[in-house]
């Protein structure tokens, strides 16, 4: 197993042992990808392992993760896919208007559920995992505090 994993646009690559990295300017991300006496110009940008990376015009998203933080990543989507039932809560107070959910459907990460208004502003609850739709405590019309149990995914 390698110290590093890298992937390019979501796919994984073995990343060229004779192919190095200077940036010239870490501020904005100006460098040089350097393999022998040839250099490419690059712009870096992003932080952590997560980076887009400018090459001729194309941007290319780029992933670099340690052998820590594969597994770290690995043990989470693990815990995320085998977890109980979840909790959906209410982000804010607030007048529900709108419930996307019935107890039974299933939904997708990110999909819609709850709908709040406060300060005249309507503000969605997302699905923070895809599931089914095991209870819903909340109606429209009904006021909700912060961290309120809306909805239960299993």
């Amino acid at each position: 197993m390698s110290d590093f994993e890298v992937q390019v646009e979501g796919q994984p690559v073995e990343a060229a042992p004779d192919v190095r990295l200077l940036l010239d300017d870490p501020v904005t991300g100006v460098g040089r990808l350097i393999r022998g006496d040839t250099a490419i110009a690059v712009i870096v940008e992003g932080s952590g392992s997560d980076r887009v990376v400018t090459l001729r015009g194309r941007r290319i998203a780029v992933s670099v993760r340690s052998w820590r933080e594969r597994i770290l990543a690995e043990a989470e989507r693990a815990a995320a896919s085998h977890a109980g039932p979840i909790a959906v809560t209410a982000t804010l107070p607030g007048l529900v208007v709108a419930v996307g959910a019935t107890v039974g459907d299933e939904v997708e990460e990110g999909a819609s559920l709850v709908t709040i208004e406060a300060m005249k502003m309507q503000n969605e609850v997302r699905a923070p995992r895809a599931g089914r739709v095991i209870e819903v405590s909340v109606e429209p019309g009904q006021t909700v505090a912060t961290g309120a149990a809306m909805l239960r995914l299993e």
